[in-house]
């Protein structure tokens, strides 16, 4: 499974990078890795398990993605092609096994293997042009739809007649009610089931995972159910999927058990190349083999566009979009070989005709469509009609007369909300969109998105995605639904273009009786909708350069953008603080409450967050929990024109000072983390520490008790490299073990360290001037950090507005905070504060860290860390200084 797993995943994105189908990729290199070649894997009875689970997957999201409606109105030219490129490929492919010397069974599987098309394939291509919408990408699409069905019909007549030995009229009339009434049937029942077996699921399960492994299972079951009718598997795996495309968790089943797809539908393509002998496609018998049915598997399929001569659209294009046979030949190939049907020689030849078409087709596709494209002649335009451009009639919204191509974008954002609402695109719609042609935004476009984004659904932005527009008229979401179209696991990119956020957003708001709350206090509730599109579009990456792109062409005004881009950068920061051992604590809310100031913002990144993804019941109670205590601490604000809680304490803090201007003015600059830790009193007690202001060898040391007894020793110096390592070098050297840190740095230069200790049994408390010498003595020398291999490194950017969390888990034992510490500062990080728990015999050390601009760390200043931590450190240390808090 290493190298199964590593090479599929090799494989798709090297296919990806010079543009040929993943699935030709995964085959290559099973060939590579198996017996014929490497050597390194082999067939076995683990190996087919999955790969058949694989296949089952596959099937399964072809069902999901298919909808029973849309089948119903692919129209008479889809359904056309769709039987004559069924028909001729069998009748010809047959006669050319009869003619090639094989029995009737074997040649009827030969012939039953050509007849399939790969929707994947063809619709990439027409994706990539943007052409989705044309004529005859919707035919072939809908004959790709109708081929899938009568494909596997086709599948499970042929393999039951010759696994019956037999192909006598009685067997073929039996097997086809067979296969028929089992679709039929199983399709109506299980769509009832599914919807009312999976509403209660979702309704009532807690654990994340319920609803996705019941899918699984669910699907496993109608596998079972048709392999106890002597049927094909994955006829089953495909009837599950169609009944679950109906149900109200589609969408979520679809995108987790995408990643479960992503393991395994790729070990079915290895297997491929893993059970094929390479030696076999150099052998002049199979090559003339798959020669003569590589010519039966064009020539049929290209002719299949004879069925809708006297129809619209280019006949050659739509033949064309035909020909490549993809993952379903692979399947008939496959199971022949299990069936013995097939030798090894036909084996191999199935397959070479399968990548053969596979590889071929694409190409041929792009150089007609570019064809046809340059003799498009513009359309006239008409005067609008009295009732508006679009109307609707039977469910079909369509165009009531010909606009001029500048108001594609307003018109294409209005059929979208009729999609959303069960409309399906007419034709005229269709083919005036798929022209191309110019997309101007205004305003009435941003609140014509804004209208899809919040009442639209997965339906609407599939229509904007087929059409072109989504892609001509905002070109900011083309880098994402690229990469969405470019899945190799996708069976079908048409289905592709799900904004996940924007929907998870609108189900929760409808059906979480809390957020339906919090979202009815948002003044601006259009920020929000925009703030989950960026987070689809975005994904893992920095999302300021997308807001300013979007915020300039929806023409947003500069408070709207400013608020945009706070919501985008803070996304998560709740849900991470909620989930820390403290994130409930003052210190916690109160900073957060500092940070955020407005209750819109708290408000918007709590619906943020819950459409991340479901929360265990714990977790979502702590959330809600934070949720209102950050609104507590910010809801004040303007009220009454009472100051906040950080004004409150730094005014506190300034009228303790009284008249020492020095120690108020040092309040008055002092970072607002620390203000938020610590009393009043505490405040001005260190300012006046720290005045006048510590020069470079200057080290002051105060010891005092906290009002609950504890002992707290207080550092002032001058901010430089290696503060941390040698203070806590010299407590670890006193004895003395820190419970507590917390660090705070001035714009003048002077740093403080405030930390809680306890001494060790029967030591002394040192006095001020003794630890001030000591760490006077270790600042500006070599430090070193010996190797701490079996720590525990874990870094978390969400847990705080400001820092990167670290937490250093390893066995407890004198001077481990100094040799951490000393590894922090090797490793060029600066700390801000930092908090200490014993847990069953382990240190469990919490940081809070920045680089030296004051911003949270990069992927190599973690990895600095972790060298330096798990692999000891020696050195004067390199950036490791305190900075501004």
């Amino acid at each position: 499974m290493l190298v199964v797993l590593v090479a599929a995943k090799i494989a798709a994105e090297l296919a990806e990078r010079i543009g040929i189908p993943a699935v030709v990729g995964e085959i290559v290199a099973g060939v590579l890795i198996g017996p014929s070649l490497l050597g390194l894997v082999s067939t076995t009875s683990a190996l087919e398990v999955l790969a058949e689970l694989g296949v089952i997957l596959l099937l399964l999201q072809v069902g999901m993605e298919m909808d029973i409606k849309e089948l119903a109105a692919v129209g008479r030219a889809s359904v056309s092609v769709a039987v004559l490129g069924v028909i001729l490929p069998l009748v010809l492919g047959y006669a050319a096994g009869l003619a090639l010397g094989y029995d009737s069974n074997t040649a009827l599987f030969l012939g039953a293997a050509l007849a399939a098309t790969s929707v994947g394939i063809t619709a990439r291509v027409f994706a990539d042009l943007g052409v989705l919408s044309s004529v005859e990408a919707r035919t072939v699409m809908g004959a790709a739809v109708a081929d899938d069905v009568l494909g596997l019909v086709l599948l499970t007549i042929v393999v039951r007649m010759v696994s019956d030995g037999s192909v006598s009229a009685a067997t073929v009339i039996s097997t086809i009610l067979l296969a028929v009434g089992f679709l039929v049937v199983t399709t109506v029942l299980g769509g009832r089931l599914g919807i009312v077996l999976f509403r209660g699921i979702q309704r009532y399960s807690r654990s994340a995972g319920t609803l996705v492994a019941l899918a699984l299972a669910f699907a496993l079951a109608f596998a079972e159910l048709a392999n106890l009718a002597k049927l094909a598997p994955i006829v089953g795996a495909f009837v599950a999927g169609l009944a679950l495309s109906r149900s109200e968790s589609r969408e979520r089943i679809a995108r987790e058990l995408t990643p479960v797809g992503h393991l395994f539908v790729p070990v079915f393509f290895l297997q491929i190349g893993i059970a094929a002998e390479v030696e076999r496609f150099v052998d002049p018998k199979v090559l003339g083999i798959a020669g003569v049915l590589v010519v039966v598997a064009l020539v049929t399929k290209i002719a299949s566009c004879l069925a809708v001569f006297g129809s619209p659209g280019d006949k050659l294009t739509i033949g064309f979009g035909m020909v490549p046979r993809g993952e379903v030949g692979l399947i008939f190939a496959t199971i022949g070989l299990s069936e013995g049907v097939l030798g090894r020689d036909l084996y191999a030849a199935l397959v070479l005709v399968v990548l053969i078409t596979t590889l071929v087709a694409p190409p041929m596709l792009r150089f007609r469509l570019r064809a046809v494209r340059d003799r498009l002649q513009p359309e006239p335009v008409d005067p609008m009609p009295a009732s508006g451009w679009l109307w609707v009639d039977d469910g079909v919204v369509d165009l009531a007369a010909m606009p001029p191509p500048e108001l594609q974008t307003v018109l294409a954002l209005d059929a979208a909300l009729l999609v959303s609402g069960g409309a399906r695109p007419g034709p005229k719609l269709l083919d005036w969109l798929g022209r191309g042609g110019p997309t101007p935004w205004d305003g009435e476009a941003t609140q014509r998105l804004v209208d899809v984004l919040m009442r639209g659904n997965d339906r609407g932005w599939r229509f904007l995605d087929t059409s072109g527009v989504l892609v001509r008229a905002l070109p900011e979401v083309a880098d994402a639904v690229e990469r969405w179209h470019r899945d190799p696991e996708l069976s079908d990119p048409t289905q592709v273009v799900r904004f996940d956020a924007v929907d998870t957003l609108q189900r929760i708001i409808r059906e979480d009786r809390t957020a339906a709350a919090v979202a009815e206090r948002l003044e601006n509730r259009e920020l929000l909708v925009l703030a989950a599109l960026v987070s689809d579009l975005t994904g893992e990456h920095p999302p300021g350069a997308l807001v300013a792109a979007l915020a300039d062409r929806l023409d947003l005004e500069t408070h709207a953008h400013g608020a945009l881009l706070a919501l985008t950068a803070d996304q998560g920061l709740l849900r991470g603080v909620a989930s820390r051992a403290n994130g409930l604590g003052e210190t916690s809310v109160l900073s957060l409450g500092s940070h955020l100031g407005d209750p819109e913002r708290v408000r918007g990144l709590y619906l943020l967050d819950l459409a991340e993804g479901p929360l265990e019941p714990a977790a979502r109670d702590r959330l809600d929990t934070l949720l209102g205590r950050v609104l507590s601490a910010v809801e004040g604000i303007g009220e009454r024109d009472e100051p906040n809680e950080f004004a409150r304490r730094r005014d506190a803090a300034i009228r303790l000072a009284g008249t020492d201007e020095g120690v108020a003015d040092r309040v008055l600059h002092a970072p607002r983390s620390y203000l938020l830790a610590e009393l009043p009193e505490r405040v001005v007690a260190t300012a006046r520490l720290m005045e006048p202001r510590p020069e470079r060898r200057d080290v002051r040391v105060a010891v005092g008790t906290r009002p609950s007894g504890g002992v707290v020793i207080d550092v002032a110096t001058k901010d430089q490299r290696g503060i941390l390592a040698a203070v806590t070098a010299a407590f670890a050297e006193r004895e003395l073990d820190v419970v507590r840190a917390q660090v705070a740095t001035w714009g003048d230069g002077s740093a403080l360290e405030s930390f809680d200790v306890e001494p060790r049994p029967g030591c002394a408390l040192p006095s001020p001037d003794e630890l001030a010498n000591d760490i006077s003595a270790r600042l500006g020398g070599r430090m070193e950090a010996a190797p701490l291999a079996d720590s525990e490194i874990a870094f978390d950017d969400a847990g705080s507005p400001w820092y990167t969390i670290c937490e250093v888990r390893h066995v407890d034992r004198p001077g481990l905070l100094s040799t951490i510490a000393a590894a922090l500062s090797l490793a060029g990080v600066s700390v801000h504060a930092a908090q200490f728990d014993t847990v069953d015999g382990h240190a469990v050390d919490r940081f809070s860290l920045t680089d030296q601009a004051g911003a949270k760390l990069r992927r190599e200043q973690k990895d600095a860390i972790r060298s330096a931590v798990t692999g000891g450190a020696r050195g004067r240390g390199r950036l490791g200084r305190l900075v501004r808090g």
